[in-house]
């Protein structure tokens, strides 16, 4: 055995030393010496004597190595500090992009509800004028398939329809114009429209609106037909008695000089035509006496089959005069709230029309049903119907197609189905017939 080896290194040249005291021992003093052991590797360098065995070995290589693992380690240490700031840098990028993405996808549903929820027309268009998008009251007014013009031009996607999108965006007032949808009804339309510019100011497309004015031309249809109705009333309240009373001194006077035994045929001629004059004369001022100062209706529960059983049989022998086919719908069990005397004159007054307007051999109808809690009263027959300016005056007071009409039946029959709250819904081409149809509330506040 041998003492514990003592080493020591030289820091200038770099060598690095192992030394121990070598002692031979015989092999019986082996146990001995271990005993000792302990002991003796305590001694210091400076008290060892005898036999010594010394190592020496050039340490450079190893120096560098160390270095280099030192270097390696902060390299990497360095390098995992880098990873581990790109790491959380791209969880906090990615976390804000999260959030832009989802702040932008209630931006764009917020401004596309926005968009589908405005009560007007909405396209977007390029620069070449092709349809980039539109809003589904685009589809309402026009009637055109959804997401089948996208990419067209304007005026492929709406063919009906002239639309000048650069004098629209020129222009400071919007334009009006008629456009026709794909069944073929006409519909006017008001333009306005702007240019699309992105942050440089170049024009990157058009944004047009389109609004449906077909509520608002009715409305102005009945604003000025109430202003006529308004100047016809005072009109008339201020010359009808005035015209009355002559009226009747004349026929009497007509009639006492036709009834005269000298008088000859001539003479009862031309009294029996003048009292037939002053009767026409006076039915027109009667109606407009009633239509100035319109009768207040009588309410009551009515029912409908005797309503429309009672305007056969006032009219059938109208009917086979004109050698017209009638035919009427019974049975139909409805009640409702109304005047019986106007709508009796209501009805006649249209069915006059439809004889009037069916040449011998032609169907004439009257039927009633009930739809959604209103009752609808439909007159229908095979004439010669009406032009579109005709249909749209029909109601006009003194407007008439016939020869001896006053033009005051259909005007004063208007008032009486307003007065119910009602309203006409008319259908009627040139050669086709006509269908008229009363649409009344089964029952009318009193309020009302």
């Amino acid at each position: 055995t041998t003492d514990i080896p003592l080493t020591s290194i030289d820091e200038q040249t770099g060598i690095f030393t192992i030394f121990k005291h070598l002692v031979i021992q015989s092999q019986m003093q082996g146990l001995t010496m271990m005993q000792n052991h302990q002991n003796r590797a305590n001694r210091s360098k400076e008290n060892l004597s005898g036999n010594i065995i010394l190592i020496g070995l050039f340490t450079e290589k190893y120096d560098e190595a160390r270095q280099q693992d030192v270097q390696h380690a902060l390299f990497m240490g360095a390098i995992l500090f880098l990873v581990g700031s790109a790491g959380l840098y791209a969880l906090f990028m990615y976390q804000g992009i999260r959030v832009a993405n989802s702040t932008l996808a209630n931006m764009r549903l917020y401004t596309d509800n926005v968009i589908e929820s405005i009560p007007v027309g909405l396209i977007t268009l390029d620069t070449q004028d092709r349809v980039v998008s539109y809003n589904n009251k685009i589809v309402e007014i026009f009637g055109i398939p959804q997401d089948r013009v996208k990419g067209k031009t304007i005026h492929e996607a709406l063919p009906n329809c002239k639309i000048n999108c650069k004098e629209i965006c020129e222009s400071i007032l919007d334009q009006s114009t008629e456009c026709i949808r794909n069944n073929g009804e006409r519909v006017p339309i008001q333009i306005g429209g702007s240019s699309l510019e992105d942050n440089d100011g170049d024009k990157i497309g058009t944004v047009l609106i389109l609004r449906d004015m077909s509520q608002i031309k009715q409305m102005e249809q009945q604003l000025e037909w109430s202003r006529r109705m308004a100047a016809l009333g005072k009109m008339a309240a201020g010359i009808a008695h005035e015209i009355r009373n002559p009226l009747g001194t004349l026929r009497g006077f007509a009639h006492f000089f036709g009834s005269q035994e000298n008088a000859d045929d001539n003479s009862k001629k031309y009294s029996a035509l003048m009292v037939s004059e002053v009767d026409r004369l006076n039915k027109t001022v009667s109606g407009l006496l009633q239509f100035s100062r319109p009768r207040e209706p009588q309410l009551s529960k009515i029912n409908l089959d005797e309503l429309l059983n009672k305007t056969s049989d006032l009219m059938g022998n109208d009917f086979t005069d004109h050698q017209l086919n009638f035919n009427c719908q019974y049975n139909t069990e409805i009640s409702f709230e109304a005047d019986a005397d106007l709508l009796l004159q209501v009805l006649m007054n249209l069915l006059k029309n439809s004889i009037s307007a069916t040449g011998a051999g032609g169907e004439v109808s009257l039927s009633g049903v009930e739809e959604n809690h209103e009752v609808r009263i439909t007159v229908s027959d095979t004439g010669i119907g009406m032009s579109n300016q005709e249909r749209e005056r029909m109601f006009d007071p003194f407007f008439t197609t016939k020869k001896t009409g006053t033009g005051l039946g259909l005007a004063v029959s208007h008032q009486i189905i307003e007065q119910h709250n009602g309203k006409f819904e008319v259908i009627s081409s040139l050669e086709s017939g006509t269908t008229i149809t009363i649409i009344l509330p089964k029952s009318i506040s009193r309020e009302d």
